[in-house]
């Protein structure tokens, strides 16, 4: 047999409680790709500006969805603990920092005009950008809230109603973005992006009311105290490392349209695999985060074998699609053929550093999940700020390879983020942390 009765169970495990994240993220993928085909209709331009806004979205998004992903390392291993009902006060926190926090960045988003011009824009991207950047800014509430009770049914073990919640969302996006984008140009990619996210908030919550009226809905500081903990580095890591791709994104936006608009058609492209395989990485950081709530280290390191397996397994299908037939990915998004062939060159990129993100992946998210969460920031950090950047925005600019340049310096940095990760997790350095 290729694997043990004991591997084969936990990557059972892993893929039961996967399965549905990933449909999730196929759909998401899905609707992207959607958004990027209905907006790149309108020509370089626009396709270019909607991978800049998305970009800042998240980048204002970073913070506040890094503490939400604090609310899922408390509850999974609340729930570990057989701790339930503290697992179920932390549906009510969760909502108190998606909403607080929402209003906050809704407020700041309004003042980001000028970002887009600061980070090299042409004049005609900026103004397209802000169409969509202001609109979905405006709305972070309801993302944020969408994100957080995502994050608490997840620590609960509960993947499968996100999932319907989500993928009915983002069907609904893709059905909208169909009949608004023509109507409305970019705007409508946005209306219908933010219509779809107040669909599965409401879904959600309507779900989650059978456990939160039993529970008190005022503010607990201790349990806010706790998920501020685990999800403080996650978020300013994640803050960070944003403003990294938002800064090379900037300086792919000065070498021109044409390559903006093909490093955005390839990301595109690019969540064929990476999504599932992150939806494989946040499965098994939930399974962590139980076993530690457990105490039982070795379960942990057993879903997190499961976990890297099963994230190869899936990324390599996609590192074979991307080599074999990278026109076939690209030709729903119809662009010029100035821009496809930067793209086709990405792609192939894209192929040759899957099998490292998986495990790179995967040992972040299980890091994560064991509430390992300061080291996790400063590796990222140290290699973002360390490799990616400096190395992307030199072998783009000084050596001509553009967009090309720059994603070869993300492959660098995740070759020598994957090193240092699994360093740490060998180390078991990660449970002391948990436990500290």
């Amino acid at each position: 047999m290729l694997f043990s009765s004991e591997s084969r169970f936990w990557i059972r495990k892993v893929m039961t409680l996967a399965w549905p994240v990933m449909l999730s993220m196929v759909s998401y993928s899905a609707m992207s790709a959607a958004d990027a085909i209905f907006v790149g209709r309108l020509g370089t331009v626009s396709l270019g500006a909607i991978g800049l806004a998305v970009t800042t979205t998240w980048l204002f998004l970073a913070l506040p969805h890094g503490l939400v992903r604090g609310i899922r390392v408390a509850t999974s291993q609340a729930v570990g603990g057989e701790r339930m009902a503290t697992a179920d006060a932390l549906g009510w926190q969760a909502i108190w920092l998606s909403l607080g926090a929402g209003v906050l960045v809704g407020a700041a988003s309004q003042l980001g005009h000028g970002v887009f011009s600061l980070l090299g824009a042409t004049p005609e991207v900026a103004s397209e950008a802000w169409k969509y950047f202001s609109i979905r800014g405006l709305f972070a509430p309801v993302a944020l809230l969408e994100l957080s009770l995502t994050a608490w049914f997840e620590g609960r073990g509960d993947t499968k109603t996100p999932m319907r919640a989500n993928v009915s969302a983002n069907l609904l996006n893709i059905a909208l973005g169909a009949l608004l984008v023509p109507i409305f140009g970019i705007a409508g990619a946005a209306w219908a992006g933010v219509i779809s996210l107040g669909f599965a908030s409401l879904w959600l919550f309507a779900k989650a009311w059978p456990i939160l009226r039993a529970s008190s809905v005022r503010p607990r500081r201790a349990l806010l105290a706790l998920s501020s903990r685990f999800g403080m580095p996650i978020g300013v890591q994640r803050l960070l490392d944003i403003v990294a791709w938002t800064v090379l994104t900037g300086v792919l936006a000065g070498l021109g349209d044409a390559q903006l608009a093909a490093h955005v058609l390839a990301i595109r492209v690019l969540m064929v695999s990476f999504l599932p395989g992150m939806a494989i990485a946040e499965a098994t950081g939930v399974l962590v985060g139980q076993s530690v709530g457990a105490r039982q280290p070795e379960e942990a390191r057993r879903a997190w074998k499961a976990g890297s397996i099963a994230a190869t397994a899936v990324m390599s299908l996609g590192a074979v699609a991307f080599v074999a037939m990278p026109d076939l990915l690209m030709a729903p998004f119809h662009v010029e053929p100035s821009v496809a062939t930067i793209a086709r060159h990405l792609i192939w990129v894209a192929a040759a550093f899957q099998l490292l993100d998986a495990l790179a992946t995967v040992t972040y998210f299980a890091l994560d999940g064991a509430g390992d969460t300061r080291f996790t920031l400063w590796a990222s950090i140290l290699m973002s700020w360390g490799v990616k950047l400096p190395l992307g925005v030199a072998l783009a600019t000084l050596t001509g390879l553009g967009a090309v340049g720059a994603w070869l310096g993300l492959t660098a940095e995740i070759a020598a983020l994957l090193v240092l990760l699994a360093w740490r997790w060998r180390s078991g350095r990660w449970y002391v942390a948990a436990r500290a």
